[in-house]
């Protein structure tokens, strides 16, 4: 089978080339076509070489954080930019600012660049160091330990960080008043208040992501049904929670930390077939319409509308408009892309990045002002009328170019792409490698709308979760086996 594998390999490599020189062909066919058309044919070759590489890396690895990271990359940079030059122009557009031509032709070849990096360094991980890091029997004796060591104490360690990060949760809404009076907040209001350097900041997705994560895990290796029944429940009461909050990332994140593990421990649940992209363009739906109606449950818990007429309302002013990409999410951090273009920005040579590193430290220990985020300045310069600043998200291309221009957006990019291709590798490295596989997957995700700092930040805390979770079940098998023995001898 390894042999065959090797054989089949070179042809994979060869497609790869093919797709890659087509795309070329395409886009260079359309420009000559109508050259006032670029940035719709960038935008082709941004989707279709972003969608490859997600294809390419799905078909391989199955659940995969570069090939989630290059589909979000596909939709977030080249089904956006496809729109915003396509759509006509009667509509109107969520953007503060309008555009010229050559400002969505300057960013499209921008995005393109970064795809064609990610499917260029794709192809160099296959061909040289995928064969050398890749061993079928070290996947075998890895699967084999997932197994055996599902009799361990997970669950246990697994639904104590779970409570911990509750605990924390809730701590952190009783600076706010409690949890049930910031229903009734803006969220732009909530988070300008969460950012207070005064309030406390609680890591409590760092204990509830690794904790759900850990109680799915065990349920599933030891199949104990009852166990599987209180770890879907408390992922649905975790889920509840945010979104009242109105915030779709979270449960984004907890739905992909679950994924992962499913990934290895129940492969045949999730293998991608067409009812699965089905199911997730109606998720898709169903968060965009979510993202255009949200502010209503701030008017629910206000007391100021009923459930029945919140409901009516939805129904009435129903409009296809609330899914379409340009009015969704997706248009917030291409704003910024776009606005760095235009303005010819002077570059900050790695500020963004290297700032970052100590941003970990909590706000009481930092030594001095903590470096505002780029989100945060973005957001305040565009910000217009009264109210709270609006976040409109950070796009990864933009940082990259305007850290070091075109050279870094390659640069960048192709060091994007390693670090998810090494997230495939960890997966394979035993439980706890399976953990920081999963608990790092939405970031696949996070770090097409966000700024690297978020994104780094977040990261950390998530590892240091999974790590203390590696020490309750340590703990918590000894403290077991230590019982057993008494009782044995006794």
């Amino acid at each position: 089978m390894h042999s065959i594998a090797l054989a089949a390999r070179p042809n994979r490599n060869c497609t790869v080339g093919l797709v890659f020189a087509a795309a070329i062909l395409i886009t260079l066919a359309l420009q000559v076509v109508d050259t006032s058309k670029a940035a719709i044919s960038l935008s082709i070759i941004t989707m279709l070489l972003a969608g490859f590489t997600a294809y390419w890396r799905f078909s391989k690895q199955g659940i995969d954080a570069l090939g989630i990271f290059c589909l979000a990359f596909a939709i977030y940079d080249g089904l956006i930019l496809f729109r915003l030059a396509t759509i006509g122009a009667g509509n109107e557009l969520p953007y503060p600012t309008t555009f010229s031509t050559d400002t969505y032709s300057d960013a499209g070849v921008l995005v393109s660049l970064a795809a064609t990096v990610m499917c260029l360094t794709t192809l160099f991980w296959e061909t040289l160091v995928n064969p050398v890091l890749f061993s079928p029997v070290a996947c075998s004796r890895t699967a084999t330990q997932v197994r055996r060591r599902g009799s361990e104490m997970w669950f246990w360690s697994g639904l104590t960080s779970y409570v911990t990060g509750l605990v924390m949760y809730f701590l952190q809404f009783a600076q706010l008043g409690g949890y049930v009076a910031t229903l009734s907040m803006d969220r732009g209001e909530r988070f300008s208040a969460a950012n207070d350097r005064v309030l406390l900041s609680y890591p409590f997705g760092a204990f509830i992501v690794p904790g759900l994560a850990a109680m799915i895990f065990a349920s599933y290796t030891n199949e104990n049904k009852l166990q599987r029944f209180f770890s879907w429940l408390f992922v649905s009461v975790w889920c509840v929670l945010i979104i009242l909050q109105g915030d779709r990332r979270l449960v984004l994140q907890a739905v992909l930390a679950i994924v992962g593990v499913l990934s290895v421990v129940q492969t045949n649940m999730l293998r991608l077939r067409f009812r699965t992209w089905v199911l997730i363009f109606i998720g898709y739906a169903l968060f965009s319409t979510f993202g255009s109606n949200r502010y209503l449950i701030n008017l629910v818990a206000g007391r100021q509308m009923s459930i029945q007429e919140a409901f009516s309302q939805v129904s009435d002013e129903w409009s296809g408009n609330w899914i379409a990409p340009e009015n969704t999410e997706f248009a917030g951090p291409y704003f910024s892309l776009l606005s760095v273009v235009s303005e010819s920005s002077q570059h900050i040579y790695g500020e963004s990045y290297y700032d970052s590193f100590l941003f970990i430290v909590p706000k009481a220990l930092y030594p001095g002002q903590k470096p505002e985020l780029l989100t945060h300045k973005f957001d305040q310069q565009v910000h217009q009328g009264g109210g709270t600043v609006y976040g409109w998200g950070y796009n990864p291309v933009a940082e990259a170019f305007l850290n070091f221009g075109t050279i870094g957006v390659a640069v960048i990019f192709v060091l994007w792409s390693v670090f998810f291709l090494c997230l495939a590798f960890i997966k394979q490295r035993g439980v706890l490698g399976l953990f920081i596989f999963s608990v790092l997957l939405s970031e696949s995700v996070n770090a097409n709308r966000i700024d690297f700092r978020d994104v780094y930040c977040e990261s950390v805390y998530l590892i240091c979760g999974v790590i203390v979770i590696s020490f309750m079940n340590r703990l918590y098998s000894r403290l077991a086996l230590t019982r057993y023995e008494h009782v044995s001898r006794s």
